[in-house]
């Protein structure tokens, strides 16, 4: 089915909804459409990503028929009719990702590191000092700045979040900016506590959200090193040049973390890639269900990376703790030029690849996997109280000398 198919059928399948109504919803049809193309879909994909335009309209008056009396436009209860509809979107978004995560995956080597909720008791848009109409929805800027800030707690729905530093002598600083139809942002310092929460009070017709386009600027001072914590539906995740235990947790989105400093940093996200670079983590933990997962830094402790469809790559100058490495659908990559403790590696379907010392003071533990080659370069230490395992089921393992 194309596009114009598509409409049309939706159309008269709407044809007993008032004009304003069916017109809202062939908009964001139309919305969806344009986003779905310039990531590359075809019409026929993103027809069959949202499905039949009978059960759409189907949904559509379910909810028409319950609420007769109410204002269409300002209904609170059409998000729930329409939640499987937005459902589609992580569908396909964990798809187009997991394909990448699997591509990726195949090539067994370290090009990688080239260098809703629903809120009640909430007016929409109460400070209306911070949004102005446009056509199509609001123009957000909020641009506040906040004394003696010491954590952050950050709850996110379809926002773009970048955390970076704050110029020196400044104070905390939140920038909101961007255009949607109906996001609006809770922003307090609450006892020390800097609170960010995304809020959707008035859901209106915009199925798909896809024209929500807002990014928050996060600016923490000199010396902040308390404890940094977000929850993101649909949006990238990039924390830069600071300090803090990290607790990141995305639905679709990035996360990348580039010269930050802590004791741990748990990190995880269904439909994305989570890279970090340059950071001094004693601990790290991260998880991605469908995308590449990769860590390039001089040193960490103890290390968990797993990756359910894609690559998990590491590139350390010193490992000092235990060490656990695995992919479901991807192969495993790891070099480190100084070890102290185990490495267990474990690829279900993909290589895995080591660079560690000759003479690493480990005991190898690596056999020949079911279907793929086995290569070995390293002495190791047999006596050594620290075990390497490789482990895999479907991939050549492959463990090499960094001298080579």
């Amino acid at each position: 089915m194309k596009k114009h198919e598509f409409v049309s059928e939706l159309t008269r399948a709407l044809s007993s909804v008032d004009t304003q109504t069916r017109s809202e919803i062939i908009a964001d049809i139309n919305e969806h459409f344009a986003e779905g193309v310039s990531q590359g879909l075809t019409e026929e994909e993103i027809c069959k990503n949202l499905g039949q335009p009978s059960q759409i309209a189907e949904q559509v008056l379910e909810e028409y028929r319950a609420n007769p009396n109410d204002n269409w436009h300002q209904a609170n209860n059409f998000s729930s009719s329409i939640g499987d509809l937005v459902g589609n979107i992580g569908e396909m978004v964990t798809n187009i990702v997991g394909d990448i995560g699997n591509h990726v995956g195949k090539n067994t080597d370290f090009r990688i590191f080239t260098n809703q909720n629903e809120f009640n008791n909430f007016e929409e848009f109460s400070d209306f000092s911070e949004t102005s109409r446009v056509k199509g929805g609001y123009e957000i800027n909020i641009d506040k700045s906040f004394d003696n800030v010491k954590n952050l707690d950050i709850n996110l729905s379809y926002c773009e979040l970048i955390i970076l530093p704050a110029k020196q002598g400044e104070t905390a600083r939140v920038n909101i900016k961007g255009r949607s139809r109906y996001n609006n942002f809770y922003v307090e310092n609450e006892n020390g506590c800097l609170v960010i929460n995304e809020r959707y009070p008035k859901v209106r017709f915009e199925i798909f959200r896809f024209n929500t386009k807002l990014k928050a600027f996060i600016y923490l001072p000199t010396g902040f090193d308390g404890h940094i914590n977000v929850k993101s539906n649909a949006g990238n995740i990039t924390v830069n040049d600071l300090c803090g235990n990290l607790d990141l947790n995305a639905t679709a989105g990035n996360i990348n973390i580039d010269n930050h400093k802590s004791e741990n940093a748990r990190i995880k996200t269904s439909a994305g890639n989570i890279k970090l670079t340059n950071c001094g983590i004693l601990d790290i933990y991260a998880k991605s269900s469908a995308g590449v997962v990769s860590v390039d830094a001089p040193g960490v402790g103890n290390l968990n990376l797993d990756s359910s469809a894609g690559q998990v790559s590491v590139r350390v100058g010193k490992l000092g703790g235990e060490t656990r490495l695995a992919s479901s659908a991807g192969a495993v990559c790891l070099e480190a030029h100084e070890v102290h403790g185990n490495i267990t590696a474990k690829s279900s379907a993909g290589g895995i690849v080591m660079r560690l010392p000759k003479d690493v003071n480990l005991r190898i533990e690596a056999r020949k996997p079911s279907i793929g080659s086995f290569y070995n370069d390293l002495t190791g230490n047999p006596h050594s109280p620290y075990v390497l395992t490789a482990v895999s089921s479907v991939g050549s393992i492959r463990l090499e000398s960094t001298s080579q």
